[in-house]
């Protein structure tokens, strides 16, 4: 443990500097050259106090199949999303030499950070103090403390911020630490590698939104636990085959997709999509806090609704569910919805063109839009 300590000592030290001292002084080469030498000497320092200490493993070459053939069906997946919500440049230049410089700066620390961690579980094997100070400390250092506090000006930001980068922050690091302890630094360092090196290396990488880059951040390290948490205990572990059941990733199947399916569904990326209610404007027919289910028109069937029909459009920067009322015409011919709020005195001031309906309500849904109203109402 006092080897860990000092290693600890170090780390925080680190962090301390990196945040406080170093980045704001923005110095020149700090990514290609200041950084990376920080932390060969911490590496170096690291993989002295734990060389008298090993890892042993059983299974390697199992579970590093198990390991890559699971990031590559990621990787798959990953860029089969940008299908739906399309592509967008990455950042990073391509040139050859850009690539280098690049995968050097960011992915080279991959391989210090491992080594770092790696050498803690040799020193402390089984301890699980030793797994969750691991993770809380490397995620402190791996997250990006410029503008920091501008993720926490109000509730909305707090929430987008936590859910995209600070909860997917802490469930990478605790699943490398978990890899580390099943199989060393070479399994942390894969799985670091294969989230991290594409935006270096591809033109393009899919355009995700806020949600759906939360729900792969907590998808994609919970998915792969479970799964080589399987492999490790069926290479590892000597287990009936009754215990060894309750560990199979076939268990956990129906849950991913149906939290997969649920995502998709909410994100509108089926043909129905639930929308949580945060007026009283069609009361009594639904009301503040219900959610209705939207069918998603096409151009035919847009041009089929009729009066009493309750839809969904755009008007201005705001999403509006209301009834259709009446249907007229423009000077072009162009037809024009004019709808109403069931609760409302008055007809909505904007007549609706075709182009922006959504959809058509099919269905409500009583009480279930609850927290999607509190959670509006907290950060507005």
């Amino acid at each position: 443990m006092k080897k860990n300590l000092i290693i600890y000592s170090l780390l925080i030290i680190y962090l301390i500097l990196n945040v406080f001292v170093i980045s704001p002084l923005n110095l020149d080469y700090y990514n290609e050259i200041i950084h990376p030498i920080m932390w060969i000497a911490l590496c170096a320092v690291a993989i002295f106090l734990s060389r008298d200490s090993t890892i042993r493993v059983k299974g390697e070459q199992d579970k590093t199949q198990s390991l890559i053939i699971t990031l590559i069906i990621y990787i798959i997946v990953y860029f089969l999303l940008g299908l739906i919500f399309g592509f967008e440049k990455t950042p990073y230049a391509k040139d050859i030499l850009s690539i280098i410089k690049n995968l050097w700066s960011f992915a080279g620390l991959i391989f210090f950070q491992e080594f770092i961690r790696e050498a803690l579980v040799k020193n402390e094997k089984k301890r699980v103090l030793n797994y969750i100070i691991m993770t809380v400390l490397f995620t402190a250092i791996n997250l990006n403390y410029s503008n920091f506090l501008s993720n926490f000006v109000d509730l909305k930001e707090t929430f987008i911020y936590t859910s995209t980068t600070l909860i997917p922050a802490i469930l990478e690091s605790a699943i490398c630490t978990y890899l580390v302890y099943i199989g060393g630094a070479k399994f942390s360092i894969i799985y670091r590698l294969f989230i991290t090196v594409p935006p270096f290396i591809v033109p393009i990488i899919p355009s995700l939104d806020w949600f759906a880059t939360a729900i792969i951040g907590v998808v994609l390290p919970l998915g792969v636990y479970v799964y080589m948490n399987y492999v490790h205990v069926n290479k590892s572990e000597r287990l009936s085959k009754r215990e060894r059941r309750k560990y199979n990733p076939v268990v956990y199947v129906p849950v991913f997709i149906f939290i997969a399916l649920l995502a998709g569904f909410v994100m509108g990326l089926f043909k129905y999509q639930p929308i949580a209610v945060l007026s009283g404007s069609m009361s009594p027919t639904f009301n503040r806090g219900d959610a209705v289910v939207i069918n998603k028109l096409t151009t035919r069937e847009k041009d089929e609704l009729k009066e009493g029909d309750i839809i969904q459009f755009v008007s201005g920067t705001k999403y509006v569910v209301h009834r259709i009322v009446d249907i007229t015409n423009d000077e072009n011919g162009n037809k024009l919805f004019v709808t109403k709020g069931d609760h409302n005195n008055t007809i909505d001031a904007t007549k609706v063109a075709l182009e922006d309906v959504i959809g058509k309500v099919s269905f409500v849904v009583p009480y279930i839009g609850y927290p999607s109203v509190w959670l509006s109402g907290a950060i507005s």
